[in-house]
């Protein structure tokens, strides 16, 4: 008997059938454990590690400055007149003895030559009386007075050629010419200020300190000073001169004045801002240096860091771990107990996790090129 033609064809089919349906179960055993170890490294959360060092230098504090001279002197003439000549030029630098301005001379010459006229005549007279109380023609007193008349003509004319010195303004040291305040032809009267000079003899830097941050480390001197001119740019020494021992009134803050001790390849006027990096010397303590962030005060006020153990290449877990801290600066947060050097912690996000809790590694964002 014959069988009919569509049953014949399933039979023989029917060992093809068998084969698909074994691979079909295989790929459904092994493609969802894949997905699944893909999806459960991809879903451990993300965290940010620092690892811990021993620090080399202190807490770091970034103060705006300025640039200032050594010492900034308004000159003036010890006497009133005219100014007749007045070749100093703004911004320009001079030396010592340099010739700055200078005044009218003629009445003061002729004031000298008064003076000397009086002295003259003073000395003939003490000459004359000194005859004259020979022969008992005068008394002792009036031979006294011409006496004390001369010296007093004595002292006029050195007034007189004082005062003609004085018209001559002169350089008291090599400085910068900052502003000429009057101009030439000018009438001035005694102790005008015609003119301020900076000594640029010792670069200088003015900054204000915080009265919190002085309190802290007591002595400015106890802070390490360094001169940055641009942002990211090399840094130079700076010491200590002198500090205001008086907070001003506003921001509560003292003036602190520092000197430039090398060389800078730049011409640095007074009143230029520059920024000075302030460093507090290397704690002598034991302990680690540490963001702020990677430290959570639990609920009894105990500090705890998660510590990072690696399980795998970009994967591990945080343990919790009780730490000792304090602050050098009030900032800083530093941990003197608890930690080791080369131990891995959470920087950031501390709290959002439980202890023995599964992460991975942080290393940059997933899909960006």
């Amino acid at each position: 008997m014959r069988l009919p033609e569509q049953p014949r064809r399933l039979h023989a089919a029917a060992p093809i059938l068998g084969t698909l349906l074994v691979l079909l179960s295989l790929l459904g055993l092994t493609m969802p454990a894949q997905a699944q170890s893909t999806t459960n490294d991809t879903d451990l959360k993300p965290v940010r590690l620092h690892t811990v060092q021993p620090a080399d230098v202190g807490a770091e504090r970034r103060f705006y400055g300025r640039i200032a001279a050594r010492e900034t002197v308004d000159l003036a003439f010890q006497v009133g007149g005219q100014i007749v000549e007045f070749p100093t030029v703004e911004g320009s630098f001079v030396s010592t003895g340099d010739l700055l301005a200078r005044l009218n001379l003629a009445p003061l010459e002729r004031n000298v030559r008064q003076a000397e006229l009086s002295l003259e005549q003073a000395e003939r007279s003490v000459v004359r009386n000194q005859q004259l109380i020979e022969r008992n023609a005068i008394t002792q007193a009036q031979l006294e007075d011409s006496q004390t008349a001369r010296d007093q003509a004595e002292v006029q004319l050195e007034e007189a050629r004082a005062a003609l010195d004085d018209a001559t303004l002169e350089a008291p040291f090599e400085g910068l010419v900052a502003e000429r305040m009057v101009a030439n032809r000018t009438t001035v009267s005694a102790g005008q200020p015609v003119l301020r000079l900076h000594d640029m003899s010792e670069i200088r830097v003015r900054i204000d300190v915080p009265e919190r941050l002085l309190a802290e480390i007591g002595d400015p001197a106890n802070l390490l000073f360094n001169l940055q001119l641009t942002q990211g740019g090399p840094l130079y020494g700076l010491e200590l001169r002198e500090f205001i021992a008086e907070a001003g009134r506003i921001g509560q803050s003292y003036v602190v004045t520092l000197a430039l001790t090398e060389p800078v390849q730049r011409n640095l006027l007074p009143g230029a801002s520059a920024t000075v990096v302030a460093r507090l010397p290397a704690p002598q303590a034991n302990g680690f240096v540490v963001p702020a962030t990677a430290v959570h005060i639990a609920s009894d006020r105990s500090p705890h860091v998660m510590v990072y153990t690696s399980t795998g290449p970009d994967t591990g877990e945080v343990v919790r771990r009780p730490v000792t801290i304090d602050t050098p600066d009030g900032t800083t947060i530093r941990v003197t107990s608890g930690l080791n050097p080369g131990d891995e912690i959470v920087a950031t996000g501390v709290h959002l996790l439980s202890d023995g809790q599964a992460v991975r590694r942080f290393t940059g964002f997933r899909g960006l090129n």
